[in-house]
């Protein structure tokens, strides 16, 4: 267990050296409805410096609106630097093609990387269906995943995690560990383990909850800071 820490924290480094470049520190994001009192003012600071997320008009971040999958995916894709996707083909009915659709060059790189996949079809993405805690581990972790160059030693090390271990190292993490889909199981482990995501107050994880942009922008400034200070 404590190898298979260590390289997820390294996994985390991938992340943080490609937002070295901004976040050296945070200005004030500005917004008009995001306190300085806020928990969330800082991460969501970070994630406009960063030009990970940006606001929705008016000068406002609406930190309690909901997180979509297309807006994960679109996140993902800016930190793997946005790599060209000309020539691959979208294999959703419901993405478009058309050069408007803000969010179609994020979904074919995240099939093409194995970030992400259909929702319950293999031709459905679903974009605009709000994202699921356990949903947004599984990307997370996917995309580091994608990001990373690991040697056989340690890729064997993650595959040996099956969903049936993750699942029972769950039971002492969160009191609602027997509702994480079995799918879900190692992705919210890790994400568990590194700091990346962690439960509520009441120790549980919600893993079908809903995800808000304050909440989305949190994961992600969690994510930066494990790796930074690996």
């Amino acid at each position: 267990m404590k190898k298979l820490v260590s390289l997820l924290l390294t996994l985390c480094l991938v992340f943080a050296l490609g937002a070295s470049a901004f976040a050296a520190s945070f200005p004030a994001n500005g917004f008009s409805d995001v306190s300085r009192s806020a928990w969330y003012a800082e991460a969501v600071d970070f994630v406009k410096a960063s030009g990970l997320m940006n606001g929705v008009g008016n000068n406002r971040f609406d930190p309690n609106g909901t997180v979509t999958r297309a807006m994960v995916i679109t996140v993902l894709y800016r930190l793997a630097d946005k790599p060209s996707v000309k020539g691959q083909s979208n294999p959703f009915r419901d993405v478009p093609n058309s050069s408007d659709c803000w969010y179609r060059d994020a979904v074919v790189w995240g099939v093409k990387n194995g970030v992400t996949t259909g929702d319950g079809s293999a031709d459905v993405f679903s974009p605009n269906k709000a994202i699921s805690r356990e949903q947004m581990a599984t990307m997370i972790v996917r995309f580091l995943l994608s990001q990373a160059k690991l040697d056989d030693a340690s890729a064997k090390m993650i595959q040996r995690l099956d969903a049936k271990t993750a699942s029972t190292l769950l039971k002492s993490e969160f009191r609602d560990a027997s509702s994480i889909s079995s799918w879900a199981a190692v992705n919210v482990l890790i994400c568990k383990i590194t700091g990346i995501m962690n439960g509520d107050s009441a120790g549980t994880f919600r893993p079908q909850a809903t995800l808000s942009r304050a909440e989305c922008a949190q994961t992600f400034l969690n994510l930066y800071t494990i790796g930074t200070e690996r």
